[in-house]
């Protein structure tokens, strides 16, 4: 007889902090910094990974000349950017995301052309040389009556499975997940301490599941973007902006949810003095809550965040600091002492970050400049092995595909930037995310 295994919930690992900006100078700004308690644990570690420190960065992307799905990562841990980008599968592919498998390697989704069944594909996990190794698509299908996705999201969830969201054409809400461990009952020959009889004992083991993932399920509600985190109690959350630009956020009720009833209800988080919003940045904070910074339509970035920690109840909406110029991209990240670094590019093409000075007392540096771009940005932050962070600007260029180009903190908690950045493509990318590769190749 078999069972599914409950997880041995685990405390989920903080975010990375970061800073934003794209290819123009970058120029150093001061800000102090004082500790609002011990550094956390670095987030988006899943359970039984790799030491952090062993880490490099790595971008997924889509070449948007070809389809192809392509990657380019740090030749070693905190090291330099190859010339080359390196194919990941053959064939043409429309969109896709990437995080991490429970071991530390990299694991992307991704729809290929002409289908709207999604494939899963994973590093080797027997890496043997300097080339990464990818194992062939898997193919784990498409939600009924899909024909088209707006955006996918992965998030590991209690025990470190990976759990996959989207929304589709319709602005459907859809979840499929690798189904957990099941307990089967064995039976083994043993021999009692102090005796010489053997006898044979029934014992629980735990086996891979008979099918590796769960059907598709449709969460209800409509959207039109989903992000997944994972929350300091290992539980996952969501937050969504829908076509009428409102913001929900809802959770998972139980550490193993595996059916839709396993998730709160979504909650409408934005008020007639908000307004809508157009972009969220979901980040896990020093003190194990979740905080969500949330870009207005005009221009301003909110903040709330659960109060206590892990609980469905949030703080109301606070402001980091009022922006003359209204902002139009954002982006947030934890730091080597584990505060909050938030990142953003206004309509001037300006980059400002703000930086956490307190979480329990939520004091900031407020928003100072520090760079600017010559065409419009979306930013990314991560942080390298040493817990640098590391910034990432995918630039619209004027042929109409995007450039990406590369900066890093000089030392945890600076408020000083390398000056020249790294460019690791002029064009030619569709879109990317950011992973932090764990199992290397050595």
């Amino acid at each position: 007889m078999a069972k599914k295994a409950e997880p041995k919930s685990k405390i989920a690992a903080p975010a990375a902090k970061a800073t934003a900006a794209p290819p123009r100078a970058a120029s150093k700004a001061s800000a102090s910094s004082r500790r609002s308690g011990p550094a956390p644990v670095y987030q988006n570690k899943p359970a039984g990974a790799s030491f952090f420190e062993l880490s490099r960065l790595m971008v997924v992307g889509i070449d948007s000349a070809k389809g192809q799905l392509i990657q380019k990562a740090q030749t070693s841990p905190n090291g330099s950017w190859p010339s080359a980008w390196s194919f990941i599968a053959p064939g043409a592919w429309v969109i896709m995301t990437a995080g991490l498998t429970k071991d530390g390697r990299v694991a992307v989704v991704a729809q290929p052309s002409g289908t709207t069944n999604l494939s899963f594909i994973t590093e080797d996990a027997n890496q043997v040389g300097p080339i990464d190794k990818w194992n062939k698509p898997v193919v784990i299908g498409a939600p009924p009556g899909a024909t088209s996705y707006q955006k996918l999201s992965m998030a590991n969830d209690a025990d470190g499975r990976i759990e996959i969201f989207l929304t589709d054409n319709q602005g459907r809400i859809w979840w499929i997940y690798q189904n957990p461990d099941q307990i089967v009952q064995v039976q083994k020959t043993i021999t009692p301490p102090g005796t010489k009889t053997p006898i044979v004992v029934t014992v629980d083991v735990l086996a891979p599941p008979a099918k590796p993932w769960s059907d598709w399920i449709q969460i209800p509600g409509g959207l039109v973007t989903v992000t997944a985190i994972r929350q300091g109690d290992g539980r996952i959350a969501l937050f969504g902006i829908n076509s009428n630009l409102h913001l929900y956020r809802c959770q998972q009720a139980k550490a193993q949810a595996l059916k839709a009833a396993d998730w709160t209800g979504w909650v409408q988080i934005d008020t007639s003095q908000t307004g809508g919003f157009t972009e969220m940045a979901p980040v896990i904070g020093p003190l194990g809550a979740a905080n969500l910074f949330a870009l207005t339509q005009k221009g301003q970035v909110l903040h709330t965040r659960q109060q206590p920690a892990g609980s469905d109840t949030w703080t109301q909406w606070a402001t980091t600091g009022y922006s003359r110029v209204p902002k139009y991209t954002l982006a947030a990240g934890i730091q080597g002492d584990g505060d909050i670094v938030l990142v953003s590019s206004d309509q001037q093409r300006v980059h400002e970050f703000n930086a956490q000075w307190d979480a329990y007392t939520q004091n900031w540096s407020g928003w100072r400049d520090f760079g600017n771009s010559l065409y419009a940005t979306r930013l990314t932050l991560n942080y390298n092995a040493d817990g640098r962070l590391a910034l990432f600007s995918l630039i619209a260029m004027p042929d109409g595909t995007n450039g990406l180009w590369t900066l890093n903190q000089m030392a945890i908690d600076s408020s000083e930037w390398e000056y020249d950045w790294t460019n690791l493509t002029t064009d030619n990318l569709k879109q990317i995310v950011v992973v932090r590769d764990l199992t290397p190749p050595v």
